[in-house]
């Protein structure tokens, strides 16, 4: 990369008219220097060799040698450049091969100059920020560091059981964690089938883990960051693909690489986990630090949690790691949390309200009831659960005690069934 101050880019499309016109709306920044212009992907390559830009915008669709390939050939040879592709085409499938190639950005034609400028200042300051490990010492440009620092907390919202309410409250949960403690805060939908969390927060990106998943062999900083989305309320999420099949694709071990980075980046990482026990939810509940096991006054619920627990000790998990909380708690649903403890031998750690029409509401209007109605029981009960998570309150265990819930003795005895344990370790 030049020493100069200016940010050195090529242009490369095959419509000359097209190639003046994005250097016309170039050049007036002042920080931006055309260095260089082509007409088709092979002669961008020899090009990008002999002018060494620090940003190339490419065209997607070009003859002899299209913009992908191109792109390719460029990172190979100097995975410095940053590229950002261009196409009158939005489609995912385009933004996944731009991005499987190599690129930064995707922006669509035409092309607004703010987003242009944005682009172009917004990768340059991520190629200036990527962390460079030297080559002597066995590392690879861009690789992350291992060591040196703190390591965040991965926190795994779950429920063996569907409907219980697992993404509203990890979302809240990560926003509420956001606001308390004012760290790093990241959320991901580990949902990979049916991720809801676009819906509840109401965003909108072409971005996710999938996007992750295919590169995991180049994993950094820069390209998680690249490929997380932005809430309002400062915390980055992780979107679920857009279809099953997709989300199909990632496999368990790329999961947890990538929970490995995030775990680096950020003080505290929310994952809405599945509702399984195959290998990826698997992956994320041993990966956690600590496993908010969510139920709910149900029959069928209050089952498959005991199952759960039964799991999580043939798993050797450590008993602290799980800590059990009643959602949606009402007080009429025909027996006590008092019976509930004693049936499952654990302790309720924490119960949240029961509020139907404003949960539903916050969800369809994509403002979590944290934001929307901060003062509400349920917000309330939500941030009395970040408090625990983070020790920021060690008072919370003395205020006023939830109705009925009253610490259990631990069991002694194991439970005799194994059969599900060698499954599961077979799995692992």
């Amino acid at each position: 990369m030049t020493e100069s101050s200016n940010i050195r880019v090529m242009i490369v499309d095959d419509i000359v008219d097209t190639r003046d016109q994005i250097e016309k709306l170039l050049f007036f920044e002042k920080d931006i220097e055309v260095v260089a212009k082509a007409s088709n992907g092979r002669e961008a390559v020899a090009m990008a060799k002999q002018h060494k830009p620090d940003v190339i915008l490419m065209d997607i669709n070009m003859p002899d040698m299209d913009g992908i390939a191109a792109t390719e050939a460029i990172m190979t040879q100097d995975p410095g450049i940053q590229v950002i592709i261009m196409s009158v085409q939005g489609e995912t499938d385009y933004l996944r091969r731009a991005m499987l190639a190599g690129a930064r950005e995707f922006l669509t034609k035409p092309i607004g100059a703010d987003d242009l400028y944005k682009s172009i200042r917004h990768v340059h300051r991520l190629a200036a920020t990527r962390p460079v490990t030297s080559t002597a010492t066995g590392g690879s440009e861009g690789s992350v560091p291992s060591g040196g620092g703190a390591q965040g907390q991965i926190v795994a919202v779950f429920s063996p059981k569907g409907g219980v309410g697992t993404s509203t409250i990890a979302a809240n949960l990560a926003i509420a964690l956001r606001q308390l403690t004012n760290k790093k805060v990241a959320l991901v939908d580990g949902n990979l089938i049916f991720g809801d969390l676009n819906v509840i927060l109401n965003l909108v990106s072409n971005k996710t883990i999938v996007d992750l998943a295919n590169r995991v062999d180049d994993l950094d900083r820069d390209l998680l960051n690249d490929v997380l989305t932005t809430h309002n309320s400062q915390v980055k999420v992780l979107l679920a693909p857009p279809n099953p099949q997709t989300g199909e694709l990632v496999t368990s071990d790329q999961l947890r690489t990538i929970l490995d980075l995030m775990r680096q980046e950020f003080d505290y990482v929310v994952v809405d986990t599945q509702s399984s026990f195959q290998d990826r939810a698997l992956a994320v509940l041993d990966m956690a630090d600590r496993i908010i096991a969510l139920m709910t006054l149900e029959m069928p619920c209050i089952k498959n949690i005991k199952l759960f627990l039964e799991v999580a000790e043939l798993l050797e998990y450590p008993r602290e790691k799980t800590m059990l909380v009643l959602n949606k708690a009402d007080n009429r649903m025909g027996f006590s949390v008092k019976d509930v403890q004693s049936n499952i031998q654990h302790e309720v750690a924490l119960q949240i309200a029961n509020a139907p029409l404003e949960i539903t509401y916050s969800i369809n209007q994509g403002v979590p009831l944290v934001i929307a109605k901060r003062t509400h029981q349920v917000s309330k009960d939500i941030f009395t659960l970040a408090s625990r998570l983070t020790n920021v309150a060690k008072a919370v265990s003395s205020e006023k005690p939830q109705d009925e819930v009253k610490r259990q003795p631990e069991p002694k005895a194991k439970p005799q069934s194994r059969g599900l344990f060698g499954r599961l370790t077979a799995r692992r």
